[in-house]
């Protein structure tokens, strides 16, 4: 015989793997607001955390994760003095194996200030989900996408005109709020 706290235990479970379901089925719509915390928190993720370069004047950041049904998610930030910060998301192998090269999820550019340039494209998917798990420090091992962070091809880093990049944080006003 089940207790009464037992039973609600089960049924407050349910309740949340039930709220999962609808949201996979039916995901909550993001506003521009939304993607415009979420993209700079990505950008800013790479720059913290990913490798870089710089190719006079600009600077670059590379993050890759492999993916669990094959391929990588690749996060890309260019930083252009003074002008502007570019983010792009997207995903080479996997489902684009075979068909294009790579998929975008996501192209965002900033302003000096953080406010989008021009309109920011996106692709709702699992992906958003998974990075915004990284966002949150401690759901980190909550990344159901991501399989393992891979390396920055050496080819990037080796281009002509690359050097590598001992100050790696450039300074932007959005960074602080």
């Amino acid at each position: 015989m089940l207790s009464v706290v037992e039973l609600r235990r089960l049924m407050a479970e349910w309740r949340i793997r039930w709220q999962r379901v609808r949201d996979v089925v039916a995901p909550p719509v993001w506003a521009e607001s939304d993607w415009r915390r979420f993209s700079q928190g990505v950008a800013l993720l790479v720059i913290d955390h990913g490798q870089s370069w710089i190719i006079d004047p600009n600077t670059y950041w590379d993050m890759r994760w492999k993916l669990q049904g094959g391929g990588e998610l690749i996060a890309q930030v260019e930083y252009i003095p003074q002008q502007k910060t570019t983010l792009i998301v997207a995903q080479q192998g996997g489902f684009t194996t075979g068909v294009v090269d790579s998929y975008t999820w996501l192209w965002a550019e900033f302003d000096m200030e953080g406010n989008f340039l021009r309109d920011p494209y996106w692709v709702d998917g699992t992906w958003k989900e998974a990075l915004t798990m990284l966002l949150l420090p401690f759901q980190k091992q909550a990344g159901f996408y991501l399989e393992a962070p891979t390396q920055t091809p050496k080819e990037l880093l080796l281009q002509e005109g690359a050097r590598p990049n001992e100050n790696a944080t450039p300074r932007l006003d959005w960074k602080q709020g």
